[in-house]
């Protein structure tokens, strides 16, 4: 008995210390539950600045676990947010080319699979702040910036030498200037744009045509001048191209304040919905029209509206070329069988309509190719969908209305499009909700106003636009909006394109396509509810909006109070502190319940001036 007392004084200390380290181990298993969630940042290693192992993790959780992880988030911030190495400046995370190197991925290079959306699994993600470029500086000011921008902030000169002959852009000591040229327009876009009015007869050479032109979709867009000039004829494009062999191609369109995106004709559909664009723009694009049974002009067929203008435009030299020749024969077959005709021709530019009916699809033969699309295909259904080889027929609705029956811009812009009726919207909340953004605009820049100089906003995003309200309120001011459309509302985007506004569908459970240092104002209404209630990480949201936020631009969020307490506990991690201000806004038909508004303002800040130990 005295022998066995023996033994247990002397297990005492070591039951305790047990108990301390399966305690411990208990506490460490909670935190890496935590941290390899989807709703944490990763795992945080000193390594993490080689990039190597900190990318994106799963964007789901289980309903099981959800609401669990939602509890902890509300609770714990991370005491830093690490930042990746410098090499990672131009992070593009779901366009990340060494990633597909890495993962081994099986992608048809010949159908430009390379270069559409793919995002990195979870233990891939990059969970940092992206740095920028050594000796980087705020970007200029437009109108200036449509000629010249600050080579530091884009250190790529290949470009330059590689189009010398065509005027893309011009290095002119510590900056890089764009004379407005392009490949088929070596004398200004100025100049090709008047020439395209003239070879459709509008009144007074202007492109717009009254207002009846004011989307355009422009492929293969190289640095954007077409899209910078334009501006200028009350036209929005549209400004496309991959991060291919010419990368920084749409960064420098970005840096220059032209609206413009990453994107390329591949397998999936572009995320705009049907019948967005009056006109489409091809210049030397160097795309395979004829591949897989037309899919790609069938696309554009899908995007145009009817009576929408394709303009193909090739160099002088192919008209000379045999083989070229033949490819433009067959192109004038395909467009002959999808009902497209003739509007015009001038030396190497020709310009094809779409018709505005079915009428021509009805009279074709039978077995007649391309077909025409099943009933049961969605022309606006977008997201992770792929092309398809068919002509999409106009509703009934639809059926003979050139341009969908809109009325010409810029009173497109606040009429009630006819497609409200297709996402359960009516005229009288359309008008409502236009009039509720325009006041609520007005407060924002009351807030703002201490803080903006002019002309300092040019890209703005509107990460949840809903109806486009927002966008339609900043049309007084010299800006431009992308106007992004969650997977979960994207119907609502063809209101977006019926304004003659531009935007994207997408979803926040992952990177956007753009560069970093894409955008002077983030405007986010509901997002992180919205992202929250979907169970993905609102760390991750703010990361990624921090990306692609320019240094010294202004985040406004709109949401609930207590994720507005939560999304402050990050504001010095995130360098967001250089000012911001909290504010309860007016009630309003769109208020939701216990609403706040956040405006911060992002720092300037370099990897050198930063302690990242």
């Amino acid at each position: 008995m005295k022998h066995f007392r023996t033994e247990r004084v002397r297990a005492t200390p070591k039951l305790f210390f047990t108990y301390i380290l399966v305690g411990f181990i208990a506490l460490l298993g909670l935190t890496c539950l935590y941290y390899g969630s989807s709703f944490a940042p990763g795992s945080r290693k000193s390594d993490e600045f080689d990039g190597s192992d900190n990318r994106a993790r799963t964007r789901s959780v289980t309903m099981t676990n959800r609401a669990a992880v939602l509890a902890v988030s509300r609770l714990e911030v991370p005491k830093s947010v690490p930042i990746c190495d410098s090499r990672h400046s131009e992070l593009i995370p779901c366009l990340d080319r060494n990633l597909h190197y890495q993962l081994k991925l099986k992608l048809n290079l010949t159908l430009m699979e390379h270069y559409e959306h793919h995002c990195p699994p979870p233990e891939r993600r990059f969970n940092c702040l992206v740095p920028p470029p050594t000796g980087y500086k705020i970007p200029l000011r437009w109108p200036v910036s449509r000629d010249e921008v600050w080579k530091a902030n884009i250190p790529h000169t290949h470009l330059a030498q590689e189009k010398s002959d065509q005027n893309w852009m011009v290095v002119n000591g510590d900056k890089i200037n764009f004379p407005g040229g392009g490949t088929h327009f070596h004398y200004g876009a100025d100049k090709y744009i008047v020439s395209l009015a003239q070879m459709l007869k509008f009144p007074g050479d202007k492109l717009n045509n009254g207002g009846s032109i004011r989307n355009v979709l422009d492929v293969g867009c190289g640095v954007a001048s077409f899209g910078a000039y334009l501006l200028s004829h009350d036209i929005i494009a549209m400004s496309l191209a991959p991060n291919d062999v010419h990368q920084n191609q749409i960064q420098f369109a970005l840096e220059r304040g032209i609206p413009s995106t990453l994107g390329v004709l591949g397998t999936k559909r572009l995320p705009y919905p049907s019948r967005s664009f009056e006109l489409a723009h091809c210049s030397r694009c160097r795309i395979d029209w004829l591949q897989r049974d037309g899919i790609l002009l069938l696309e554009l067929d899908r995007l145009l509206r009817p009576g929408g203008y394709f303009v193909y435009s090739s160099p002088e030299a192919y008209a000379h070329d045999t083989e070229n020749r033949k490819i433009g024969n067959a192109m004038h077959d395909l467009f002959k069988r999808m009902c497209w005709r003739v509007v015009a021709k001038r030396d190497q530019s020709v310009i094809w309509g779409k018709p505005i009916s079915n009428s021509c699809y009805l009279k074709r033969e039978a077995g007649v190719q391309p077909p025409l699309c099943p009933s049961g295909d969605d022309p606006d259904a977008t997201w992770n969908v792929s092309m398809k080889a068919c002509i999409s027929p106009y509703s009934v609705r639809m059926h003979k209305e050139r341009w969908s029956g809109l009325v010409p811009w810029p009173r497109r812009l606040t009429a009630p499009p006819p497609r409200l009726e297709e996402v359960g919207v009516t005229p009288e909340q359309f008008r409502e909700d236009t009039e509720t953004w325009r006041l609520r605009v007005i407060e924002y820049w009351k807030l703002l106003k201490p803080m903006v100089q002019k002309n300092s906003i040019r890209n703005v995003m509107d990460m949840s636009s809903n109806l486009g309200g927002f966008a339609a309120a900043l049309n007084d001011k010299d800006v431009w909006v992308m106007n992004v459309m969650p997977v979960q509302s994207s119907p609502r985007m063809k209101i977006i394109y019926d304004r003659g506004l531009i935007g994207a569908t997408h979803d926040w459970c992952e990177a956007f396509d753009t560069y970093p240092r894409t955008y002077d104002l983030i405007h986010a209404w509901n997002t992180v509810t919205e992202t929250r209630t979907r169970g993905c990480s609102i760390e991750d949201l703010l990361i990624e909006m921090d990306r692609i936020l320019r240094p010294e631009g202004f985040v406004i969020i709109r949401d609930t109070s207590d994720n507005i307490s939560y999304i402050k506990k990050y504001l010095t991690l995130l360098k967001w502190d250089k000012w911001f201000t909290e504010t309860t806004p007016k009630g309003d038909s769109l208020s939701i319940k216990d609403e706040r508004v956040l405006i911060a303002r992002k720092k300037l800040w370099s990897v050198p001036a930063i302690s990242v130990s």
